[in-house]
């Protein structure tokens, strides 16, 4: 099983202005029932936030960025890029985070997640929270080939992205050693989480509508939307995280962030939320000629402080 999930598909993986070959992707469902003619993705540039997946994506995937094998420490980030649950920013969001991060030595897995078109599957769980729960498995179960620490396996997503991330780490499942399926026998809970102006709510006033729209579609139960806000199901258990937005963010409202961050706070869980004076939304790495490029030394500093990456 776990060698099979090895094998390589041809893909494209655009990174900035230009094209370059993927060094390798993994289905994370490799027995998924989707005819072959259904497993590309449509890729289309967006006048501002560079390359973008567009849906269907019914064959959800991880692009491999390994950390150079001189600066390796065995720290690894499955990355969720955002789009309000309609698209996905697999470039300003996935690709050039992921080559930014191989610099600290840090290894990076791409996740292009199946989006959820307005609507919960019969099992109950989103596409995403299925796809983002299994990528950490497949990250953990790949650790000596991959020359990972199974405890230094973090999750970060961006806004809807971030959505995804937060529900990795209050609905994560622990490993059963007795499953028949290997991958099972894992835990999906991250160790860190990195959130990047997220979307982490679900209720009315707090969330952000077009990914709630996309995610539990038009006017859906109160239940739902309680279930699926982070920020209520918090326990002393969730991962350490950092967040980070900026102030003139008028996309996602900032109590999505603030509220998570108290309810962490409550639970004892170790949080820090930096607050950028500019940058507005979806700025990846940062928006040039604003304080938001500071993010990424920031969260260095802090897997550092936290111990994830060597001092």
């Amino acid at each position: 099983m776990i060698k099979k999930l090895t094998t390589t598909l041809a893909v494209l993986l655009l990174t900035g202005s230009t094209m370059a070959a993927t060094p390798r992707v993994i289905p994370v469902w490799p027995h998924l029932n989707v005819p072959v003619a259904q497993r590309h993705t449509k890729i289309v540039k967006h006048h501002s936030i560079g390359y973008v997946a567009t849906g269907p994506i019914l064959w959800p995937t991880m692009t491999l960025f390994p950390a150079p094998q001189k600066r390796a420490n065995g720290c690894a980030i499955v990355i969720c890029p955002g789009g309000a649950y309609w698209i996905e920013a697999m470039s300003l969001e996935g690709y050039r985070v992921a080559r930014w991060f191989n610099k600290l030595g840090v290894s990076c897995y791409v996740l292009k997640y199946r989006l959820p078109g307005a609507r919960i599957p019969p099992s109950g769980v989103p596409w995403p929270l299925q796809d983002v729960r299994r990528a950490v498995q497949i990250v953990r179960a790949h650790a000596k080939q991959w020359h990972i620490n199974p405890q230094r396996v973090g999750v970060m997503g961006f806004s809807a992205g971030g959505s995804v991330a937060s529900l990795a780490g209050v609905h994560w499942l622990p490993g059963n050693p007795d499953a028949a399926n290997k991958l099972n026998r894992f835990s999906t809970r991250p160790d860190f989480l990195v959130l990047g102006y997220p979307v982490i709510s679900m209720m009315p006033g707090i969330t952000h509508p077009g990914s709630q729209d996309g995610l539990l579609g038009k006017n859906p139960p109160l239940d739902l939307e309680e279930y699926f806000s982070s920020e209520l199901n918090v326990t002393p258990l969730t991962p350490p995280t950092f967040m980070f937005y900026a102030h003139d963010d008028t996309t996602v409202n900032h109590q999505n962030e603030k509220r998570f961050y108290a309810a962490l706070k409550r639970n004892g869980v170790p949080v820090t939320l930096v607050e950028f004076k500019l940058g507005w939304h979806g700025f990846g790495l940062g928006r040039k000629g604003t304080d938001s490029t500071q993010w990424p030394m920031d969260c260095a500093r802090w897997l550092k402080r936290m111990h994830f990456i060597p001092r």
